[in-house]
């Protein structure tokens, strides 16, 4: 059985999924809006480790989440 590499850049990963599970507990605790920011910063920093991996499934979804919590921030801001 032949051993697996480990993916570059698994700390940045880790601390991306670090800051989602962040904003969800904070969500469930009802802490809006900082919630938003943990989650656009995770999902962002996620679909950024996902391109230089080149794993465009996980691109599409990261971006677009964090796409999602951007309108969330903008509509949130300007009332």
């Amino acid at each position: 059985m032949e051993k697996l590499k480990p993916k570059p850049y698994q700390m940045w990963a880790w601390a991306s999924t670090s800051m989602i599970m962040t904003g969800a507990i904070m969500a469930a605790f009802g802490f809006y809006p900082y919630y938003i920011y943990f989650f656009f910063l995770g999902n962002t920093s996620l679909a950024l480790v996902s391109w230089k991996w080149n794993e465009k499934s996980l691109i599409f979804l990261n971006g677009g989440i964090a796409i999602i919590y951007l309108i969330g921030m903008i509509n949130y801001h300007l009332g």
